[in-house]
């Protein structure tokens, strides 16, 4: 109710500039008093939380003061505008569009009064869904300066909504030539976005990966794509280079390519190489994927009681789920037959049912958790926010 009576505050502006104008005739007196009336009834249904009467009553008044001439265009203009921002605030769409459709009508306003209307009709139409309604009263305003920025920045939400990549790249770009302090992270991800839609024409793919590095030269998304895309094709030199790469751009992301990276290096007979740079990731960023691939490594190449060592100095760094369940397993291996044995089992079981029900991913934004990564969060809308859980050195 606050809000409202916020919102409501040009009208209580008007009425006082209105009472202010008062004359001495007795018929002035007579409208005054009935208007007084009228705006204490509203009040008093606010404060009775019947909200729909007194927005109601408060439009009836508008109305009937602007046909007697009672109050300015202007104020009647800014009266009705709060009115249909309020309405839309409140999800009745239906009735912000009535009020915005007719500022925009009414031929008592200014063109730059229906540009206004116009800008909240576009609102109104994203919040009822009607996007393409939006897009185009949005793209009407795009040659006045005004209004270009903020058309421009909802545009893109529109074609990421519609999932529009190759609309929303353009508009962005369009944005980023008249505000150049747009963030820039977005934009790359239109272009992977628009990369994975035309993948079968090789070279247009390619360009559009270039271009998002050239935006964003730290979106791992786009250097894991141009390795995926060399892995393919058995250029593994070249998928090497681009998977390496993802560790000085954002090493929470290594995870995803350390099955990638040992396919390989394993191809090209070189693990020596793999292992140098699991070291090297482990010595960046704390990792537990890595932790347990390069367990795994020296537990080919050196044993059991090696791993088990390596792993045991991480552990003690860096407690963590995911490492402290493959530690219980070698010791599992170590123990003699009988009931401490049988309690790490036990609790090697009721660890790793745990690891299995729990999410992978998380949006350090927001929180938002997933099972797979995606590189936008739905939940509060940022690219690039969600990071696996791996990465994050979950404290036991």
């Amino acid at each position: 109710m606050l809000e409202l009576l916020f919102l409501l505050l040009p009208i209580a502006a008007l009425y006082g500039w209105y009472m202010g104008q008062r004359s001495a005739k007795k018929d002035q007196e007579t409208l005054n008093n009935k208007f007084s009336r009228e705006y204490v009834t509203g009040l008093n249904f606010l404060l009775s939380n019947q909200q729909e009467k007194a927005v109601d009553l408060f439009l009836s008044m508008l109305q009937k003061q602007e046909s007697e001439n009672q109050i300015s265009v202007e104020s009647q203009f800014e009266a009705e505008l709060t009115l249909g921002n309020l309405f839309r605030s409140r999800g009745e769409v239906d009735r912000a569009l009535r009020i915005h459709q007719g500022l925009e009508n009414s031929p008592n306003y200014s063109f730059e009064q229906k540009l206004l209307a116009k800008q909240q009709l576009a609102k109104d139409f994203m919040a009822a869904g009607f996007y393409d309604r939006a897009e185009n009263y949005y793209i009407t305003l795009l040659d006045e300066p005004e209004f270009a920025v903020n058309s421009l920045s909802q545009l893109t939400v529109i074609y990421q909504k519609t999932k529009e990549w190759k609309k929303a790249i353009n508009v962005t770009e369009k944005l980023l030539r008249i505000a150049p302090q747009t963030e820039r992270v977005p934009l790359s991800h239109y272009y992977c976005e628009y990369a994975q839609t035309i993948n079968e024409d090789e070279k247009s793919f390619l360009s559009c990966l270039l271009k998002a590095l050239e935006y964003h030269p730290n979106c791992a998304r786009a250097a894991i794509m141009f390795g995926d895309y060399y892995l393919n094709k058995g250029k593994y030199p070249e998928a090497i280079q681009y998977y390496q790469r993802v560790l000085s751009q954002a090493p929470d992301y290594v995870s995803e390519v350390l099955e990638k990276l040992k396919t390989s290096y394993s191809e090209l007979d070189d693990l020596t190489n793999f292992e140098l740079f699991l070291v090297k990731a482990n010595q960046i960023k704390h990792n537990s994927s890595v932790d347990l691939a390069l367990a795994e490594f020296i537990e080919q190449k050196d044993g059991v009681e090696a791993a088990q060592s390596s792993l045991y100095q991480q552990v003690s760094q860096y407690p963590n789920m995911i490492t402290f369940h493959r530690f219980i397993y070698y010791q599992i291996n170590e123990a003699e037959d009988g009931r401490g044995r049988d309690s790490l089992v036990l609790l090697h079981k009721m660890v790793g049912d745990r690891i299995q029900k729990g999410f992978q991913y998380r949006c350090l934004n927001c929180g938002y958790q997933s099972y797979r990564l995606t590189w936008y969060c739905p939940s509060c809308r940022h690219w690039e926010s969600i990071k696996p859980i791996q990465s994050l050195a979950e404290i036991i």
